[in-house]
């Protein structure tokens, strides 16, 4: 998990003395291994190294070409970098080193801007073209390295982390209401935006390319929506899936180092472990030795998984090592929130600190994790809409029959329904009945009542400005569900502090079911394929048959981690209801908090307002530290 920064100057100044350093110095613990800079006049490129792959070690960052007319900072790795590499070779390109950074180079300069449409991976990098005089930056297309940025028409400030850019003098540091007001109510909207007014984030999946002239944004990949794999019989679909799944891990497990995985005894992790040391066995890993880490919760708690994690070990003869889970004071949070100037880790993915220190005490430095299957294989009984969108009615009666002995009829009825007839009525109808559900949830919802009534209102005013037109032109309601998903706001937040989290341990998460080449396969299967009557992650759960212990492949219950943040707010009362409104008066009512709270101690289990409460505290700590 290395970083890297950026400053270039359009007015034609030189950088300031210093600036680039300081950026670096505020993400330094992303640099174990070295720390570089390069500094021409008006540009200055930075990057902190951490080594996890051997071809790393090859090329020092910042890495330029022959005459410097173009530079590069990655930070990342390449899930294609065989194809890549075969490709620039074959059009003339004369590759220096075997490193990523390298073939980033090139792709650019034959390519340009068009270059991200050619890499696959995890990255985030900026290409300085001297030529050109632009900076050209790029995020990968799930979002799971970070890149941000500040501009103001003369200066462009890149970074990977916000303290980063923050660090840069000249930078204002003005609080962002809206995004606290997302924050505290827990209603994630913007895919772009910081805590800091004007300090941004560059979605994933785009590119960005800045002149003297201004920038230009460009999506640069999209799951294919309209792309079918059908098969007459589902054995070649499960053939099909554990393809794809086993060369996603296996470009994922590229480390010179022993691999890593979370092995939490969900279907998902515990997949991802089995074919990890099924590629082992067969020569084909991309590391020298694996190793599997899990959780040890106390027995009878909702978190406890041990039993399954022991079930994988035995099935594929490995043993898994058990991790004390990390569960932290807040002041650790606080911390956090002071060094890095923005959201803390989450104290769900917070307590794999511990796995990670594991990892890296055990010589490792990367992490495969389950993540990803959950959104692309759990599936949606809208496989009724296909049927009846594709005119396939000995289809849908098989399915009925099939969801009627599985479910019952009056399930089944109802799902066909909701699932089935009114994703397929006429467009004016469906948009009346979607403005009566409309006014039916505005009268209903109470709205994020523990804001102040002005932050409310700027709440109130993003949710209306949300365009709707690039979901509602997805016509299959599946594929437009699983696109909501992929680019949901928290979900980028969320990746954004868990792999800076890893950063701060030395070591970096990947996640082969956030491949593109497995996201592209699980967009275009149909969705009776991923679920059926009761049973989700359908096609996940029959290919791993075999691979798994049939108490773990068939699995249907979930862990809940909630006692990671329960432990906390079940003896903050008088925190919440007083004093965290009356420190953050400018953010919360603190009338608003204590009804709040009062829902969280008397709300089931599933329906407690946890993380409304949690962004309560996250504003409380960015006021303290921040303020």
């Amino acid at each position: 998990m290395s970083g890297i920064a950026a400053i270039v100057r359009f007015d034609g100044g030189p950088v300031e003395p210093g600036a680039i350093a300081a950026m670096t110095s505020a993400m330094a613990f992303r640099g174990p291994d070295s720390v570089a800079h390069w500094t021409r006049g008006a540009v200055a490129l930075g990057h902190c190294m951490l080594h996890t792959t051997a071809e790393s070690f090859e090329a020092a960052q910042p890495l330029a070409n022959a005459d410097e007319s173009l530079i590069v900072v990655l930070d990342g790795w390449l899930s294609n970098w065989e194809e890549l590499r075969s490709n620039l070779l074959s059009r003339g390109a004369t590759l220096r080193n075997r490193c990523d950074a390298e073939l980033v180079l090139h792709a650019y300069a034959i390519w340009g801007e068009d270059c991200p449409r050619h890499i696959d991976g995890e990255f985030a990098f900026v290409v300085w073209d001297a030529t050109r005089q632009e900076a050209f930056c790029a995020r990968d297309h799930i979002g799971q390295k970070s890149l941000h940025y500040y501009y103001d028409g003369k200066r462009l400030i890149v970074a990977s982390d916000v303290a980063a850019i923050l660090a840069v003098p000249g930078v204002p540091q003005v609080v962002n209401r809206g995004m606290m007001a997302e924050v505290v109510a827990n209603q994630w909207i913007s895919r772009e935006e910081t805590l800091w007014q004007d300090v941004l984030r560059l979605q994933a999946a785009h590119s960005m390319r800045v002149g003297a002239n201004g920038r230009h944004h460009q999506r640069y990949w999209l799951p294919p929506f309209d792309v079918r794999v059908r098969y007459a019989r589902e054995e070649d679909y499960v053939e099909h899936y554990r393809a794809v799944l086993s060369d996603c891990v296996r470009r994922a497990s590229r480390s010179h180092l022993p691999l890593g995985c979370e092995v939490s005894g969900g279907l998902d992790s515990s997949a991802v472990f089995a074919v990890a040391h099924r590629l082992l066995a067969q020569g084909k890993l991309a590391a020298p030795e694996l190793k599997g880490y899990t959780y040890k919760f106390a027995p009878g708690s909702n978190a406890y998984e041990l039993d399954f994690a022991h079930a994988v070990a035995r099935h594929v003869g490995r043993d898994i090592s058990e991790v004390e889970p990390f569960l932290p004071d807040l002041s650790w949070f606080a911390e956090r929130v002071a060094a890095d100037r923005t959201i803390p880790p989450y104290p769900n993915p917070a307590m794999a600190v511990n796995i990670g220190k594991a990892v890296v005490a055990d010589g490792g430095r990367v992490v495969l994790n389950g993540e990803g299957g959950d959104d692309w294989m759990a599936g949606t009984p809208f496989y009724y809409a296909e049927h009846i969108a594709e005119r396939d009615w000995r289809g849908l009666a098989r399915t009925l029959a099939e969801d009627a002995g599985d479910i019952g009829w009056r399930t089944t009825a109802l799902q066909v329904a909701r699932y089935g007839l009114v994703p397929n009525l006429p467009g004016p109808i469906k948009r009346l009945g979607h403005r009566g559900r409309e006014q039916l949830h505005r009268r209903q919802d109470p709205g994020a009542y523990w804001l102040q009534p002005d932050l409310q209102n700027v709440l109130n005013d993003r949710r209306a400005a949300i365009d709707g037109t690039e979901f509602s032109a997805i016509a299959n309601p599946a594929r437009r569900a699983m696109y909501m998903r992929m680019i949901g706001a928290f979900g980028d937040q969320y990746r954004i502090a868990n792999s800076r989290q890893c950063a701060l341990i030395g070591y970096e998460v990947r996640a082969p079911m956030y491949a593109r080449e497995f996201m592209d396969f699980a967009f275009a299967i149909p969705e009776r394929m991923r679920c059926r009557g009761s049973t989700w992650k359908y096609l996940h759960s029959r290919a791993m048959a075999g691979l798994l212990p049939a108490e773990v492949a068939t699995r249907k219950s979930k862990a809940e981690f909630n006692i990671s943040l329960d432990r906390h707010l079940s003896v903050m009362a008088q925190q919440l209801c007083e004093t965290i409104p009356l420190h953050c008066n400018e953010f919360l009512d603190a009338e608003g908090m204590t009804r709040l709270y009062k829902f969280y101690e008397i709300a089931q289990y599933a329906d407690k307002p946890r993380w409304e409460l949690w962004g309560s505290i996250v504003c409380d700590m960015f006021v303290t530290n921040c303020g």
